[in-house]
Parts: C-alpha cells; sequence; structure tokens
C-alpha cells in the first residue's frame, strides 16, 4: 500500500512537471506582428464587449492555444 502511494505520488510529480513548463515558451511570448504590445485579458474583453476589436487605429489579436492565450494590440 505504501509503495502504491509513493509511486502515485511520484507520476503526479513527474506529470505536474512536464505539464507545468511550456515546449516552446521563447515562440509564444513573440507578437503576431511588428507594432503589437501585449495587453491584458481585462483590457481584451472589455473591447471585445464593446466591439472595439477592430477599429480605426489598430486592432486586438488573440494568439496562442486555448490553455494558454497571449492578448495583444496591434497598430
Amino acid at each position: 500500500m505504501r509503495r502504491r502511494k509513493l509511486f502515485a505520488l511520484c507520476a503526479a510529480a513527474i506529470g505536474f512537471a512536464l505539464i507545468g513548463s511550456p515546449a516552446s515558451s521563447a515562440a509564444a511570448e513573440q507578437p503576431p506582428q511588428d507594432g503589437c504590445v501585449a495587453v491584458p485579458k481585462i483590457q481584451y474583453d472589455s473591447a471585445k464587449k464593446e466591439f472595439l476589436l477592430v477599429g480605426r487605429f489598430g486592432m486586438y489579436v488573440r494568439t496562442g492555444h486555448i490553455w494558454h492565450r497571449r492578448y495583444w494590440y496591434c497598430h
């Protein structure tokens, strides 16, 4: 019984370590194009709510996977 708990604990630790480390963190931090700046999710959601994702002077862009999104404002 004690051996099973130790095995389960080790397997969980390894699993969390693999899930927690992004495969390409350097590529995920790059803006989608020149002239983009990172913005918080709250600002993106506010613009989406007011139908301002695309405007005269720029647009908001969402990149990344569903579990790790990045939000940008591009001029």
